[in-house]
């Protein structure tokens, strides 16, 4: 019964991927009329490479931003939603209309509010006298990690919404009615009741921004090309495979990309994830 899944699960993922790894042990170079051996040359060249390693810091700062405010986020809209009693699902369609945009459109659209000449967020600024002038955000390393930083967070925050929001629906309300008559304050409540008993939600919600924040492409691109102050190492492996025709370094890159979201993932299930009872 099981064996037509485990032959399409081979067919499409796992062959595709020893496949890869084979290849990227070998040069895979449209300039290069090769395919000889070379062992791990690929990876040593990509993990010595300035640009791989410049990409991968721009790389980690989308991370730490995407998972730190779409979590916040993203619990601050479960609890709101949690607490509505009228039109639910209607503003859960609403919130969770961003996470279904695809990222070049998101881009697209925050590439119109981040618009230093006709942007609604500059001319909301400049007429709260918050700014004098436009900010060109796309125009420093910091701001534009920031800004494509914000693009990233408005799409995945919507899903962690919702992965929270089931977890808090599944808390029984016994145990708030129980900590309310022992005295227990609503700060209190939270912290010792809803957090603890949201760890597997929370954890999954941080996979989710993990695999989004490592794999950021289409906004960034739309947002800002392929400036080296905001090239994520997504980024890059797509230059090496399809600007230099270097499939050979494209695919350990990709293979390192794959390792670290496997690290991460595994980090945040390994500290975060428990099964909890009520």
């Amino acid at each position: 019964m099981l064996l037509p899944a485990f032959a399409v699960i081979g067919g499409l993922v796992f062959y595709p991927l020893v496949l890869s790894v084979w290849d990227s042990l070998h040069v895979d170079n449209l300039l290069v009329p090769s395919h000889a051996f070379t062992g791990a040359s690929n990876y040593t060249g990509v993990l010595t490479d300035s640009s791989f390693l410049h990409a991968a810091l721009n790389t980690v700062w989308y991370l730490a931003l995407t998972t730190v405010l779409s979590l916040v986020v993203g619990t601050a809209m479960a609890m709101f939603l949690h607490n509505v009693k009228h039109f639910r699902a209607i503003l859960l369609a609403i919130i969770v209309l961003p996470w279904a945009v695809p990222g070049t459109v998101s881009g697209d659209l925050w590439s119109l509010i981040f618009n230093p000449q006709t942007g609604l967020l500059d001319g909301l600024l400049v007429g709260l006298h918050i700014v004098s002038y436009p900010i060109l955000w796309m125009g420093g390393n910091i701001s534009a990690r920031v800004a494509i930083s914000v693009t990233l967070v408005w799409q995945v925050a919507p899903i962690t919404a919702v992965i929270v929001l089931a977890g808090l629906e599944s808390i029984p309300p016994t145990l708030f009615e129980q900590a309310a008559v022992d005295g227990a304050t609503g700060h209190r409540r939270f912290t010792r009741i809803t957090l603890p008993l949201l760890r597997p939600a929370l954890a999954i919600g941080l996979l989710e921004a993990t695999v989004l924040g490592i794999g950021a492409f289409d906004q960034i691109v739309v947002l800002n090309g392929y400036s080296p102050g905001t090239l994520s190492a997504v980024e890059q492996l797509y230059l090496y495979a399809f600007q230099d025709f270097n499939f050979g370094y494209g695919i350990a890159a990709s293979m390192v990309v794959t390792v670290a979201t496997l690290l991460v993932s595994v980090f945040y299930l390994k500290g975060l994830y428990r099964e909890v009872s009520y």
